[in-house]
């Protein structure tokens, strides 16, 4: 009796012992998994930073390319210039809507991250002060310098109206655009995540029905109805498009149905500007605008693409430096007028690199990333490159 009792208590032992073995492997498993997981959402994430920075660089290095193109100024006597110039402006023409889609992409779940307060914070630092910074100092160098620009009276009344109106460069005034749409962010994000595709895609289809679609179909048939819902909402169609195109997956069918749209409104911005121009001996508007039909669906597909296919990208250039220059994309937003200008002031040096606008181009952006990758090691300058 006393045997079987020995051997059934440690046939008991032996069980527990396996039990908790077990457990042990199972917690060991989903610790693995655990692991796993967190490797595959930072990869994840790395990526899509990767892929959010390559489309900074080329947002502003086209925006570069379009103010040194002056594809505005039509001359009669220069057409198959001007020809070149319509093509430089409608392959760039992205530049704009790409640092919006951004945004959209980016911001749209910041409360998963850090809350309304440091939002708002970070938005401050990252856009208002670099404004401020860089107006203060552009406005001391243009008048002390460049000499190009007058004195103000420093009286608080001209210094407001000269930050407001930037009066430095107009280009400064989609800043101030930008700073209203991050303050509409917080009122979109606060949605709960399992509903955020379907209502961003509600609303995405709804403001290109409403502010692109019908807009642009009754200036192509001469205007002769009149749309009264037209809003002032800026760019918030590409705050929705940025989340929907970073976080959905599209099928097969859906690519190809967004990439032949991008297609095809590449070339109606890009052919039919010409013909109109070239037919009235003046620049036509039709087909142009950033809120227009023909950008909306070439800039998107476009941001699609780039997500797509960005591996085949990371082949030609190595990662790190696409995650470097992505973070130093705003310096040559504010400087690249600046520096043509003082550049301009050597004739022989601006013959040199001026006789294609993309090797122009190409040298403003190298000297902003540099003179930014300068500025953000010194601690004094570095917020106005955030």
């Amino acid at each position: 009796m006393e045997y079987k009792f020995i051997q059934k208590y440690n046939l008991k032992e032996i069980a527990n012992f396996q039990n908790e073995k077990n457990v042990l492997i199972n917690n060991e498993e989903k610790k693995n998994i655990l692991i796993l997981k967190e490797e595959i959402l930072h990869y994840n994430k790395q990526k899509i930073l990767d892929y959010i920075s390559f489309a900074k660089i080329i947002s502003s290095y086209g925006v570069i390319v379009l103010h040194l193109n002056h594809f505005w100024i039509f001359d009669k006597e220069k057409k198959k210039l001007w020809i070149i110039k319509n093509l430089y402006e409608t392959i760039f023409y992205y530049s704009v809507p790409f640092f919006v889609l951004c945004i959209g992409a980016t911001l749209l779940d910041f409360n998963e991250r850090y809350g309304l307060l440091e939002y708002n914070k970070k938005r401050f630092i990252k856009v208002f002060i670099p404004l401020i910074g860089w107006t203060i100092i552009l406005y001391i160098y243009k008048v002390y310098i460049l000499k190009n620009i007058p004195k103000i009276n420093l009286n608080i009344r001209d210094m407001w109206n000269y930050f407001f109106l930037s009066k430095i460069y107009i280009i400064f005034n989609s800043l101030h655009v930008f700073l209203l749409t991050y303050m509409l962010i917080p009122l979109l994000a606060y949605i709960e995540k399992s509903q955020k595709i379907r209502i961003y895609t509600y609303y995405f289809f709804l403001l290109l029905l409403t502010q692109v679609l019908i807009p642009y179909l009754i200036n192509l048939f001469g205007n002769k109805i009149v749309w009264i819902y037209k809003l002032n909402v800026g760019y918030l169609i590409y705050i929705f498009a940025g989340y929907i195109i970073h976080y959905y997956t599209f099928s097969t069918i859906s690519k190809i149905i967004i990439y032949i749209s991008g297609i095809f409104s590449f070339f109606i911005h890009l052919i039919g500007t010409k013909i109109l121009t070239l037919r009235y001996d003046k620049i036509i508007r039709l087909h142009k605008g950033y809120l227009n039909l023909p950008c909306v669906f070439y800039s998107c597909s476009l941001f699609l693409f780039i997500k797509e296919y960005y591996y085949l990208i990371t082949k030609i250039i190595n990662k790190k430096y696409i995650i470097k220059i992505g973070s130093l994309t705003l310096g040559p937003f504010f400087m690249h007028f600046t520096i043509n200008e003082t550049i301009c002031k050597f004739t022989k040096l601006t013959k040199l690199i001026s006789f294609n606008i993309l090797f122009h181009s190409s040298v403003l952006f190298t000297i902003c990333i540099i003179i930014s990758s300068i500025l953000k090691k010194i601690p004094l300058f570095k917020h106005l490159v955030p």
